[in-house]
């Protein structure tokens, strides 16, 4: 897709500004979304079916790694009462 915008800043109102940024990056995640999918499409392909299922390693736009959420609320108390 292909959008060419053109407008003046200084007299187009806040609001209308305020849209095109949600709209800009909306765009922006939608694109973020299919990398991220078609990068575990191909390594999932790349993956021999004798192996066990491990996650796949997302990473973001800037190449940190994505760590899945885990909770860990029990292991806090534990190390905060000396238990661990």
């Amino acid at each position: 897709m292909e959008v060419k915008v053109s407008f003046d800043t200084e007299k187009e109102s806040i609001s209308d500004l305020k849209k095109f940024i949600s709209y800009v990056q909306c765009v922006i995640d939608r694109r973020e979304n299919n990398q991220i999918l078609n990068n575990e499409s191909s390594l999932n392909k790349t993956t021999n079916s004798s192996q066990t299922n491990v996650p796949v390693k997302s990473k973001t736009s800037g190449g940190g790694r994505v760590i899945p959420y885990e909770d860990m609320s029990e292991k806090l108390s534990q190390i905060l009462s000396g238990k661990y």
